[in-house]
């Protein structure tokens, strides 16, 4: 216990910037899970403040702690619900976020049948009202359907 001590008292700016470093590396190979995030962020807290004027080992350690405890609290309520947002609806169904897409026609319908072409990709597609389509119209999707598409003149 005696050399923990001392390696704590020996502990210089330089000291609590690799440990924090070491932090962040392992927050890395995580895959960001935030958790060493927030002693890391403690750690370099405490590094500058070593800069600015010393602090005995019991100071770095009180601060590290309260540092780390407070830096957590703030990550999970305030940061830790924005890195989950964005549009997760339909995230694995492909038919249902291409409703409402515009797309255009790229072989002309015939009988209510023909192509469009969404994003990067080709459909094959009906005509919600049977209209033959001409290369060229913009169109919206209603509906999917297996691999057809069912649209409308945009």
């Amino acid at each position: 216990m005696a050399e923990l001590i001392e390696f704590i008292q020996a502990m210089t700016l330089w000291h609590w910037m690799a440990f924090a470093g070491g932090l962040l590396v392992l927050e890395l190979l995580t895959g960001g899970t935030t958790f060493l995030l927030w002693p890391a962020a403690a750690a370099f807290i405490v590094g500058l403040l070593n800069a600015f004027g010393f602090m005995g080992w019991q100071a770095d350690l009180m601060v590290f702690a309260v540092a780390t405890l407070a830096l957590i609290w703030v990550g999970q309520v305030y940061v830790r619900p924005r890195m989950k947002g964005g549009d997760k609806e339909h995230l694995n169904e492909r038919g249902a976020r291409m409703i409402g897409q515009v797309g255009e026609v790229t072989a002309d319908f015939v009988n209510g049948r023909g192509r469009v072409n969404l994003d990067d990709t080709r459909w094959s597609a009906v005509s919600a009202d049977d209209s033959d389509l001409v290369i060229g119209t913009k169109v919206i999707v209603d509906k999917v359907d297996g691999t057809m598409v069912i649209v409308h003149p945009a």
